[in-house]
């Protein structure tokens, strides 16, 4: 793709968490606090001459049948989405924009729509080449979507050297990544930067972890792993951060990188800040039980979706189910 630009510039954010429904203890109007941001972000993806690239986790909820993937909230995005500088996003495809982990459910899925609307530019397999208007700069754009911390390392392994006639190369990884060697996170494979030292890009922009990870620059790989642009649950290392969009400049003497906060709400405005362990005291025993009883049954279902397993377990007690989800923030 060539851009009428003399640089080749970006702006990247990643999971985004749309939703109708406010998840965790959001208490203002989330979908509107998220709709700004993503405004935001075309304003700065427009002032930069830029092309906008996402993380993936664009919704929230994975299954598309949800309230929380409305009708409206789909149309509202597709149209922020075609407002964008070459009328749409570039990006990959992460774990909530899936039902089971399964890329086959992609096309029945909320940002299926989006790919389908084109508004959407899915890398997954397709890598991009954008190029400046004199075609002194070229920059490959591909991705690695969601899948086990193990297989995306492998993946990134087995990439190789870089197309001949490319000046800079740009991995979107949706996985768990860090500073220093591999770890693990919730049984997940956190892939550590020293694992990559010796691969051939400029640039690995991680999504997946709402954390945020300082910039740094291992072998000739430079990392960017600042955390998502929603704030979607209650906990220090998710909200105890700025919000910010990378912007990126590409030129033939070499490339630059930039945070740019984005404004956000104060927390007393956006979360409900009371203990939620001293609001739900009265709950925790009929919650425990029901997690004892819930171990014999659990060995039967398949699904690795948690809310699917729950629903499984107390098909009839939609209550309960509803405790369980706010109290677990799934």
């Amino acid at each position: 793709m060539v851009l009428n630009t003399d640089t080749v510039n970006f702006v990247w954010t990643t999971d985004w968490h749309l939703s109708d429904k406010p998840p965790g203890r959001r208490q203002d109007d989330y979908r509107k606090a998220l709709f700004e941001k993503i405004e935001f972000v075309r304003k700065l993806t427009e002032e930069v001459k830029g092309v906008a690239l996402c993380g993936a986790d664009v919704f929230h909820i994975k299954n598309p049948k949800s309230s929380a993937n409305s009708f409206s909230l789909l149309v509202e995005t597709l149209h922020a989405l075609r407002r964008f500088p070459y009328q749409g996003v570039w990006g990959t495809v992460g774990n909530h924009d899936l039902s089971y982990d399964n890329m086959s459910t992609l096309p029945s899925q909320p940002l299926g729509l989006l790919i389908a609307a084109g508004v959407y530019r899915n890398l997954v397999g397709q890598p991009e080449i954008f190029t400046n208007r004199d075609g002194t700069t070229r920059v490959q754009v591909e991705t690695f979507p969601y899948a086990s911390g193990e297989l995306t390392l492998k993946r990134l392994l087995a990439t190789g050297p870089r197309p001949a006639g490319i000046d800079y190369r740009i991995g979107l990884v949706h996985a768990y990544g860090q500073p220093g060697n591999g770890g693990d996170m919730f049984g997940e494979r956190k892939i550590g930067y020293s694992e990559l030292k010796d691969l051939d890009y400029d640039l690995l922009l991680w999504g997946h972890d709402h954390s945020r990870h300082e910039t740094e620059t291992v072998g000739k790989i430079t990392h960017i792993n600042l955390g998502s642009m929603a704030r979607a649950a209650f906990a220090s290392d998710e909200v105890e951060r700025p919000v910010v969009a990378v912007a990126l400049s590409f030129a033939p003497g070499g490339f630059t990188y930039r945070e740019v906060p984005i404004p956000v709400k104060p927390l007393e405005i956006a979360f409900k800040l009371a203990d939620k362990g001293v609001e739900n005291v009265a709950k925790t025993d009929e919650v425990t039980e029901f997690f004892t009883e819930m171990d014999e049954a659990v060995g039967g279902i398949e699904s690795s979706d948690p809310r699917e397993v729950l629903a499984q377990l107390c098909p009839n007690d939609k209550p309960l189910l509803d405790r369980v989800i706010q109290l677990c923030e799934l």
